[in-house]
């Protein structure tokens, strides 16, 4: 499809395929807005800022936006397993996405292209491709993560309201964490990663026992041994837990060798 990567002279040398992510990008926001019901502002914030990158030629655009189709297939995770699922959303979309951007000719006009803000280098462009593809996996997980816990936190908050019990702060507290390492990654700080690696480890020890519990329950379709406040959000306890674990592994390595330099000197 070496077509896609030919540069379009009239939209400032913008290849085919770049435009064809930022429409795909500003449809999908158009199609939150006009979509029955409220809009998930969570989800429509994501898409706005991942359209906007990429729009820009911000240097992380092409990672945030891979990162953002991946989110989207893992918060439909949840809903697989219980058959609510809508294809669109599932699959066509991110996944189309996915191969849209996975493109070595977009790798070379963003993450290995100089920055196009003055005062903001790109630490992407002198880094090794093995660096960068953990950056970008550090980048994915990080995403994917966030996702998923904004979606428990929001299915149990009503829950735990409703029964008078203290909502969880751990989901909201490890979200923002993750936001954060992010944003890290996106700039090319090793601190990021280390930070989803730390976040994850913690998720995992929490988020283990009670998927534990909660496959237990359904298993049995007696969901009385879980705390009340997470009986709506049972089925999103194993792909957070294991979504976690993924991400510790990935970002496993990266830490090693950052500890590794850091205490050797």
């Amino acid at each position: 499809m070496l077509f896609l990567d030919r540069e379009v002279a009239w939209c400032a040398g913008r290849t085919i395929r770049e435009l064809i992510a930022v429409a795909g990008g500003l449809g999908i926001v158009v199609a939150e807005f006009v979509r029955p019901g409220a809009p998930d502002w969570g989800n429509l914030a994501v898409y706005v800022v991942a359209t906007v990158l990429l729009a820009t030629r911000f240097f992380a655009a092409r990672a945030a936006a891979v990162g953002a189709c991946i989110g989207a297939i893992v918060q439909q995770w949840p809903y697989l397993r219980l058959g609510d699922v809508d294809p669109l959303t599932l699959a066509v979309l991110p996944v189309v996405g996915i191969v849209l951007l996975a493109s070595g000719d977009l790798v070379e006009r963003f993450e290995r292209a100089p920055s196009r803000i003055a005062w903001l280098p790109n630490p992407w462009a002198s880094f090794g491709a093995a660096q960068t593809r953990a950056l970008r996996w550090s980048a994915y997980a990080a995403g994917a993560l966030a996702g998923l816990l904004d979606h428990a936190a929001q299915t149990t908050a009503h829950a735990f309201a409703m029964h008078h019990h203290a909502v969880p702060l751990w989901p909201r507290v490890a979200e923002v964490a993750f936001v954060l390492a992010l944003l890290l990654v996106c700039l090319g700080r090793a601190v990021g990663v280390l930070l989803v690696w730390v976040t994850a480890a913690a998720v995992l020890v929490i988020a283990g026992p009670l998927a534990w519990h909660a496959e237990s329950a359904l298993r049995a379709s007696d969901l009385v041994t879980l705390p009340i406040g997470w009986l709506p959000a049972a089925h999103y306890l194993l792909p957070i837990a294991l979504l976690a674990a993924a991400a510790a592994a990935i970002t496993t390595p990266s830490v090693a060798r950052l500890l590794r330099r850091t205490l050797l000197g």
